[in-house]
């Protein structure tokens, strides 16, 4: 894996939203669009992928991985039950951005590893199933992460699997930069500064590379960690505004107001 992506993929956070043991004895889905990463392995059985206009024959021990909004059709093709593990997720290490999205994986991949997955998988179940507490909570999550990495070790193997071949590494520190920054202070002309480029062209290629601006993404990842403290800290709202790097309370307050709709305070009260 390229090694300018690990702070990227250390920060970034696995959303579940579905996940799956079944045993099918008919399955068609066709033109079929989810708005995020659908995974589906094959313990046993047949099935049929039709994306980007071709025809996939899956067999047990493949593993398909679909980007979000993307169409295709899933079918179960022979007479025998299919038994299918399958996932909905995302895995995003700031706001919107889509980590994924950084490698061209391939939708099919023999899973070299099965054994291993399903075993890892069951335990995430199990783990759903017995969850009572906080340290269940926890447990569950770390469970969730190691079915991530297996699902992805398969891929990331793969001979047909490239990583950013059109980003600039350039991108990929003002990416790792933005997403790291955890105050105010962060603007174009600091950016323009360090990377001695012009700040409308920053803006408009990262844009280009990661479907939005530096800047926006910044000011939507403050918004979020100043919800989060409202959430789930005792500080009051000047200290959050100067944790944030605001230089006046005020400033942070109309800040926040703008993006939410609501006042910090009343945020924090209606929470």
């Amino acid at each position: 894996m390229d090694e300018r992506l690990n702070p990227i993929i250390q920060r970034s956070v696995l959303e579940i939203i579905n996940y799956g043991y079944h045993i099918r004895t008919e399955m068609e889905q066709l033109n079929r669009k989810m708005p995020f990463y659908v995974m589906s392995y094959l313990k046993s059985g047949e099935a049929l992928l039709r994306i980007f206009g071709k025809d996939y024959l899956i067999k047990a021990g493949d593993a398909i991985l679909i980007p979000p909004n993307v169409v295709h059709d899933h079918i179960k093709t022979s007479k025998e039950d299919a038994i299918f593990l399958w996932w909905h997720f995302n895995f995003r290490p700031t706001w919107n951005i889509d980590v994924l999205a950084l490698f061209r994986f391939p939708v099919l991949v023999y899973m070299k590893n099965a054994v291993d997955f399903e075993k890892k998988f069951i335990e995430y179940l199990d783990a759903i199933k017995n969850e009572k507490t906080i340290s269940d909570i926890i447990f569950r999550n770390a469970k969730a992460l190691e079915v991530l990495a297996s699902i992805m070790d398969s891929f990331v193997q793969s001979e047909k699997t490239k990583v950013t071949p059109e980003v600039p590494a350039v991108f990929l520190n003002i990416l790792n930069e933005v997403s790291n920054a955890q105050t105010s202070s962060l603007s174009l002309s600091v950016l323009s500064e360090k990377y001695h480029m012009n700040p409308t062209y920053i803006s408009n290629k990262f844009k280009e590379y990661f479907g939005i601006s530096p800047i926006f993404l910044h000011r939507e990842m403050l918004v979020d960690k100043a919800k989060e403290y409202l959430r789930s800290s005792t500080r009051n709202v000047n200290e959050i505004s100067e944790e944030l790097g605001f230089t006046e309370h005020a400033i942070f307050t109309r800040f926040f107001t703008d993006k939410v709709g609501v006042s910090p305070t009343k945020f924090r009260n209606d929470y």
